[in-house]
């Protein structure tokens, strides 16, 4: 399949590259400037869409870094990572790398000991400086400047910064740009920033380092590290004063993750928005809305609307309320691998999707399915894919509404009630603990038992039905009275607000 990303160009060969053409105010200020950035990725058609996501962005700075130094010469105007960066183009174009002589001895020869051993035919072995100067030419004009005083402007200091890479062995570097940083915490932490929550924070990233800019991390840097932060929230809460607490560090949480990452730093596990620190200005917590529980008539009403009207929506609500299921956990649902929908006892079973994460371990569960089996056949492919093509919040914004609609508007009418909901059913009908964790995934119980094992397995309960029929037994239970009501739909009436 032919990738359509933009600045992304094929090669007949398959291989990638990114081709941008420069700014038309650029060309018109020097008329000489090549028209066109173009970088070689390195990847073909076989690579993944994450691998794609790093070459890309990466492309994209060193285009930007590009215009960046064609229009300022000033090197105050650059960043640390900026200039790592331009002395890392530098080598690669010339196909050199750190440390690469720093094997060879320093014995400087004078000019006048290279003319006069030449003019006799003698031959000096040249050392590490000759070596740099031959890789790294400019070097000899920045010498003439820097003895007369003479401020270098940012491409000199660069052509400097990797003469003198040259010659040094990579040290561990005590510091970290947040770019670095962060990098390093996605690529350790195995974090596919191409979809999913992994996508999400990739874009919290993206929106918090738009208003700190690029900063070093250091043993040195902490003040400095808790102002830029200090002046996202700042910034946040001018642009929208009502902006919740939740939100800004819901922002932060894995921003600051990746400071904490950096190694030989004492003081990131005191970089906290909350708590006796004191590291930030940040307002108040509100205390959440909580849902309320949904009456025996309102569940009448619930359910046969779900029933009758159809949609990919109202299937994510009649799921939903068969364990009080969050929006995430059907997002993440696999048809193929947690699904089981033809068994003779319909369950669903929740592992957190392909990157097996969920809110909790206890969140790890089976959904015996006693209410819309067909509809919720039918519909769940388009709910799921409904769901992974609008933003993280939009699903449960958007079904809130459709239950305001329907049972009243008040704000404790909300996705989240059908959990406290189903807790009063299932206390109703008495299940035991150990089965009501197992399928709502509550904390109390034994987390340990045999009926949770069967979640980590892929093949579910195929060798244990006993298990299962406890469950679907049990949730039967809890519906018991809905089921026999939903077979007569038309009996139902609307609820009198």
């Amino acid at each position: 399949m032919k990738r359509k990303w933009k600045y992304l160009s094929e090669r007949k060969s398959g291989d990638y590259r990114y081709v941008r053409d420069f700014p038309t105010s650029l060309l018109r200020t020097f008329p000489d400037h090549p028209k066109q950035f173009s970088k070689e990725l390195h990847l073909n058609s076989s690579c993944t869409d994450s691998e794609l996501h790093r070459a890309m962005d990466e492309a994209s700075r060193q285009y930007d870094l590009r215009v960046k130094t064609a229009l300022n010469s000033d090197p105050n105007a650059f960043s640390e990572s900026e200039l790592k960066m331009a002395v890392e183009e530098v080598l690669r174009q010339r196909k050199l790398k750190p440390g690469e002589y720093a094997h060879v001895p320093s014995t400087q020869y004078s000019k006048e000991e290279w003319d006069r051993a030449i003019q006799h035919g003698a031959s000096i072995v040249p050392d590490r400086h000759d070596l740099a100067e031959w890789a790294i030419p400019e070097i000899e004009d920045i010498g003439d400047d820097l003895n007369r005083g003479k401020k270098l402007n940012f491409e000199q200091q660069v052509y400097l910064d990797a003469w003198k890479s040259v010659q040094e062995l990579p040290k561990f570097r005590k510091k970290q740009t947040m770019r670095e940083a962060w990098a390093r915490y996605v690529a350790d932490n195995n974090i596919d920033i191409t979809k999913g929550d992994g996508k999400h924070k990739q874009q919290r990233f993206d929106r918090v380092i738009k208003y700190t800019g690029d900063f070093v991390i250091s043993q040195e840097t902490r003040e400095e590290v808790q102002d830029r932060i200090q002046n996202f929230i700042h910034e946040k809460r001018q642009e929208n004063p009502n902006i919740k607490a939740q939100s800004i560090k819901r922002e932060l949480r894995e921003f600051i993750a990746a400071i904490r990452y950096v190694p030989r730093i004492d003081w990131g596990e005191r970089l906290q928005l909350s708590g006796k620190q004191n590291n930030f200005q940040v307002p108040r917590e509100t205390k959440p809305v909580q849902g309320r529980n949904l009456t025996d008539d309102e569940l009448r009403l619930f359910f046969s609307t779900c029933l009758t009207k159809p949609d990919e929506k109202w299937t994510a609500l009649l799921l939903a309320a068969h364990a009080g299921l969050g929006m995430r956990e059907i997002m993440r649902l696999r048809i193929d691998e947690d699904v089981f929908l033809d068994a003779k006892y319909p369950h669903i079973i929740f592992r957190g999707g392909d990157e097996e994460k969920a809110k909790a371990d206890s969140r790890l569960r089976v959904v015996p399915i006693v209410i819309g089996l067909d509809v919720i056949k039918e519909w769940l492919p388009e709910t799921i894919k409904w769901m992974n093509s609008v933003d993280l919040k939009s699903p449960t914004s958007t079904l809130n509404k459709r239950l305001r609609a329907l049972l009243g508007k008040e704000v404790t009418v909300k996705s989240h009630m059908l959990r406290h909901t189903w807790l009063r059913l299932s206390r109703r009908a008495r299940i035991s603990e150990d089965n009501k964790h197992a399928i709502a995934g509550w904390e109390h119980g034994d987390t340990n038992n045999t009926v949770m094992e069967r979640v980590y397995d892929r093949h579910g309960y195929r060798d244990d039905p006993e298990l299962l029929v406890q469950l679907y037994d049990d949730q039967k239970e809890i519906f018991s009275r809905f089921i026999i009501d939903v077979r007569s739909i038309d009996n139902v009436v609307e609820l009198k607000r």
